[in-house]
C-alpha cells in the first residue's frame, strides 16, 4: 500500500497507541494518536484522516458516538473499531452507523493491516465516486421502490434547485415529477418494486420534470437499477435539455422559413416556364401531385416525396431555352425541332445542378425522360441507373401529357394514358411505379384538378 495516508488512533491506552504508531509508521502511514473523543474531533477539524482506529470505550464518550459524529462531519473517513470488550451487539451497532470494520484486542497485526488497507481502498473508491458525482453535469438520483429519494448529487441540486439535505427522504412525486406523469410513474414503481430483474438499463427517454418553484422543463433520462439489502433501487441519470430543445425549435423555424423561400423560388421558376408555354400551364404542378400520390402509394419516405414534389414542379424548366414558336406550334415538329425540345432535360439539369437542394432535384429532372430499357433520353440510362424518383416522375409525366390538351392534338383521355403505361410496364416504365399509378387513379380516384 502506498504511503501518505493519514491514520488517526483514538485509544485511552497510551502505550497501545504508541505501539500502533510505531508499527504503522514503519508501514509508511502518517499517524496521530489521541486519548479522547474530544481530542479526536479537534484533529479531524484540523485535517480529515483517511482512516480512524477507535476504541469502543473512551473517557469522555463511547466509540460509537464518536463514529456518529465523524460520519456526520466527514463521511469519507473510514472508521475501524478496536476494543477488548467485544459483543455481537456492539459489532452490529458499529457497522450500522457506518464503521468499516471491527477488531477485538489482542488483534493480529497482519489482520489489522489487511483491514486498514481495505478501508483505504474503500476510501479511495468512495472519494473517486464523490469527485465524479460532484463534477458531472448530469443529475444522478437514486430512489427506492416507494420513490423515496436516497441519493442526490451536486448536479441534481443545480438542475432542480433542491439541496441534498432538503430532498433526500422525500418522494419523487412530491418534488420533481409533473402531475401528468405521476400515475404512470406509480404504476411503474409498483412493478419495479416487485420485480425479480429490476430495470433493464440502456434506454434513453425524454420527459419533462419540475424545478423547485414549479417550473416545468424538458429532460433526457436513462434508467438502471441496483439491488441493495435485498431491495431494488432505481438509479436515474438526468440531463436538462432545455437549451437543446430551444435550439431544435429555432432550427425548425429556420427550416420552415427556408422551405417557404425554396417553395417561392421553385414556383417562380415554374411560372416562368408556363408563361412562355400557355398550353402546358399547370402541367408541372399536376405532374408533381400525381408523382407524389404514386410515391405515397409505394411507401416512399415523406422526406423523399418532398424531393419528388420539388422536382415535379420544375421538371420542364429546361424548356425556357426553347423558342416560343416551337413550344406553341400546333403542327408537327421537324426532326431538328424535336431534338431541340428533347434537349430540355439536359438544359434543366444544367440550370439546377449548381443549386444545393436537400434532394437530388437536378438529377431527377435530368432523368425524367429515361426509360427502363435504355430507349429514353438524354443519356440512354436503363434500370438501376435511373433514380426511383425519376422513374416515378416519368410515369406521372406521360399520364398527364396524354390526358391533357396539347397544341398539336386534343386530349387523349385518362383511359388511353393508363393503357399506354400498362403496355410499357416493365419495358419503358418501372413495373412497381405503373402498378402504384393504376391504384391511385383507378382505386383511389386520383384526379387532376
Amino acid at each position: 500500500m502506498a504511503s501518505n495516508y493519514d491514520i488517526l488512533i483514538v485509544d485511552d491506552d497510551i502505550q497501545l497507541g504508541i505501539s500502533l504508531c510505531d508499527i504503522l509508521t514503519l508501514k509508511g502511514y502518517t499517524l496521530i494518536a489521541v486519548e479522547t473523543g474530544k481530542e479526536a474531533l479537534k484533529q479531524i477539524d484540523a485535517g480529515v484522516p483517511d482512516v480512524a482506529l477507535i476504541d469502543l470505550k473512551l473517557e469522555d464518550m463511547s466509540g460509537l458516538d464518536l463514529i456518529r459524529k465523524i460520519k456526520e462531519l466527514h463521511p469519507a473517513t473510514e472508521c475501524i473499531i478496536l476494543t477488548g470488550n467485544s459483543s455481537n451487539e456492539s459489532a452490529i451497532d458499529a457497522v450500522n452507523i457506518g464503521a468499516y470494520g471491527y477488531m477485538t484486542k489482542p488483534y493480529d497485526i497482519e489482520q489489522l493491516m489487511q483491514m486498514i488497507n481495505g478501508a483505504i481502498n474503500k476510501h479511495e473508491s468512495d472519494e473517486i465516486f464523490r469527485v465524479i458525482n460532484d463534477t458531472v453535469n448530469d443529475a444522478i438520483i437514486m430512489a427506492d421502490g416507494n420513490s423515496k429519494i436516497l441519493y442526490w448529487n451536486k448536479a441534481a441540486e443545480k438542475i432542480f434547485g433542491y439541496s441534498a439535505e432538503k430532498i433526500i427522504g422525500r418522494t419523487l412525486q412530491e418534488t420533481i415529477i409533473p402531475k401528468k406523469y405521476q400515475e404512470a410513474h406509480s404504476d411503474c414503481m409498483d412493478k419495479f418494486k416487485n420485480s425479480d430483474d429490476g430495470i433493464v438499463g440502456g434506454k434513453t427517454m425524454e420527459f419533462s420534470a419540475i424545478r423547485k418553484g414549479g417550473t416545468e422543463f424538458p429532460i433526457e433520462m436513462s434508467l438502471s437499477s441496483v439491488k441493495r439489502k435485498g431491495q431494488w433501487q432505481a438509479v436515474s441519470i438526468i440531463r436538462d435539455i432545455t437549451e437543446r430543445k430551444q435550439a431544435e425549435e429555432k432550427e425548425k423555424i429556420g427550416v420552415e422559413k427556408l422551405k417557404l423561400s425554396l417553395d417561392g423560388i421553385i414556383n417562380a421558376l415554374a411560372l416562368t416556364v408556363e408563361q412562355r408555354d400557355p398550353y402546358t400551364a399547370g402541367h408541372q404542378q399536376r405532374v408533381s401531385k400525381l408523382a407524389c400520390a404514386i410515391a405515397g402509394e409505394m411507401g416512399i419516405p415523406v422526406d423523399q416525396i418532398e424531393g419528388i414534389r420539388m422536382a415535379g414542379i420544375i421538371h420542364d424548366i429546361g424548356k425556357m431555352h426553347i423558342p416560343t414558336e416551337i413550344l406553341c406550334r400546333p403542327g408537327k415538329l421537324t426532326k431538328d425541332e424535336f431534338n431541340i425540345v428533347r434537349s430540355h432535360a439536359q438544359v434543366g439539369y444544367d440550370i439546377l445542378k449548381g443549386i444545393e437542394f436537400p434532394w437530388p432535384v437536378a438529377d431527377i429532372v435530368h432523368q425524367h425522360h429515361e426509360k427502363m430499357d435504355g430507349s429514353g433520353y438524354p443519356m440512354g440510362l436503363s434500370n438501376g441507373d435511373i433514380l426511383m424518383e425519376a422513374r416515378i416522375l416519368c410515369v406521372a409525366d406521360v399520364v398527364e401529357a396524354m390526358a391533357s390538351h396539347r397544341p398539336y392534338r386534343p386530349a387523349l383521355g385518362m383511359d388511353m394514358a393508363l393503357e399506354e403505361i400498362s403496355k410499357g410496364k416493365g419495358i419503358h416504365f418501372d413495373a412497381n411505379v405503373v402498378d402504384a399509378c393504376l391504384t391511385v387513379i383507378k382505386e383511389k380516384e386520383f384526379v387532376f384538378e
